[in-house]
C-alpha cells in the first residue's frame, strides 16, 4: 500500500558528451563508450492511488501522441516494480505527467520518465530498494534507464548499462531540437553501412574533464552518429550556437536535438533568448548530480 496520497518527482533529461560504437554483440546490440550528463530540463510525474477504482494502472498526459497504453516506459516500469517488489496499490495506480521533454530528440526523455517512475515508487510504497537494485529493474527496460536512475556525469559502456561516475563539467548548456526528427533505430543502420566510421579520443576527453578546463573539455565533444547524419536543419542548429557564444556544439544521441557548451550559466541564457524565437524547444540548462528530484510529498 502507498504510503503517501500523492508524490511529485522530477525526471531530468540527458545529453552526451561523447558518443562513439566500439563493436557490436552477437545479439546485435551496438557496444558503447558514451559520456553521458545530466542536465537541468524535465518532464514531471505525479502519482496517486484511486482507492475507489480497481488495482490497475492509468497515465494521464495531454502531450499529443504520448502514449498512454501499456506501450509506456512509465507503465512498464511499474509493472516491473510491482512484479520485483510483491506490492499491492490498493486501487488505482494513476500517474499524471506533465510532458517538456522533446521526443526523438536523443534527450533520453523515455528512460529518463522510466527511471524517475521506479525511483518515485520506491519512495511511495516505501519499499527501500537501493540504487543498485533499481538498476536491474531498470536494465530490464532500456539500456538508459540505469545511468538515468543514477545521474550526474557518467562514462557509460556496454551496451549504457555499465556505469562510472565523473566528476561534472562546470559550463552550462543551450539545447535546441530542430524541426526534424530521427528515428534510433534508422541512426544505426546507417552507421552499420559505414566502412570507416570516425572514432573519438575518449582518453583526451576524460582527462581534459578531470582537469576542470571547460575550455579543453568542449574540444573533445564527439558523437559518431553525426558522421551518418546528413540533416541540414541540424548543422545550421549548431552554426547557430556557435554564433551565439558557444565554445562548441555537438547533437546529442542519435538526435535530432543539438547543445552548445557555454562558460557561465548568463552566457547560456543570452544565448537562449536569442534564439528562442526560431525554434520551437531551445532551453538554456546546467548540470545536475542526479536523474531524479523529489518536488514534494504529500501524506
Amino acid at each position: 500500500m502507498a504510503l503517501y496520497e500523492n508524490i511529485k518527482v522530477k525526471a531530468y533529461g540527458k545529453i552526451n558528451l561523447l558518443l562513439d560504437i566500439i563493436g557490436r554483440r552477437d545479439d546485435g546490440y551496438h557496444m558503447l563508450n558514451t559520456v553521458m550528463q545530466t542536465v537541468s530540463v524535465y518532464d514531471t510525474l505525479e502519482l496517486s492511488i484511486d482507492k475507489n477504482a480497481p488495482e490497475g494502472t492509468e497515465i494521464i498526459c495531454d502531450k499529443e501522441g504520448f502514449p498512454l497504453d501499456s506501450s509506456n516506459l512509465i507503465w512498464k516500469a511499474a509493472d516491473v516494480f510491482k512484479e520485483q517488489t510483491g506490492i499491492t496499490y490498493g486501487g488505482k495506480l494513476i500517474v499524471k505527467v506533465e510532458k517538456n521533454l522533446p521526443s526523438q530528440a536523443g534527450m533520453g526523455g523515455g528512460s529518463a520518465d522510466c527511471a524517475a517512475m521506479l525511483k518515485a515508487m520506491n519512495t511511495f510504497f516505501c519499499t527501500l530498494k537501493d540504487e543498485d537494485e533499481l538498476c536491474e529493474m531498470g536494465t530490464k527496460l532500456g539500456a538508459d534507464v540505469p545511468f538515468c536512475i543514477k545521474g550526474g556525469t557518467r562514462l557509460c559502456q556496454g551496451i549504457g548499462e555499465i556505469t562510472n561516475k565523473l566528476p561534472s563539467p562546470d559550463c552550462a548548456f543551450v539545447i535546441i531540437k530542430p524541426d526534424v526528427s530521427i528515428s534510433t533505430p534508422e541512426a544505426y543502420k546507417r552507421y552499420d553501412l559505414m566502412k570507416s566510421p570516425p572514432r573519438s579520443h575518449l582518453d583526451y576527453f576524460l582527462k581534459a574533464l578531470a582537469s576542470g578546463n571547460i575550455f579543453s573539455t568542449s574540444i573533445y565533444l564527439f558523437n559518431v552518429f553525426e558522421a551518418v547524419m546528413d540533416m541540414p536543419e541540424i548543422e545550421q542548429a549548431k552554426q547557430e550556437l556557435k554564433e551565439a557564444g558557444a565554445l562548441n556544439t555537438l547533437m546529442t544521441g542519435s538526435g535530432s536535438a543539438v547543445f552548445g557548451v557555454f562558460e557561465k550559466e548568463c552566457y547560456a541564457e543570452e544565448a537562449a533568448a536569442k534564439l528562442a524565437g526560431k525554434y520551437s524547444y531551445c532551453k538554456s540548462c546546467v548540470p545536475v548530480n542526479g536523474g531524479y528530484e523529489l518536488m514534494w510529498v504529500n501524506r
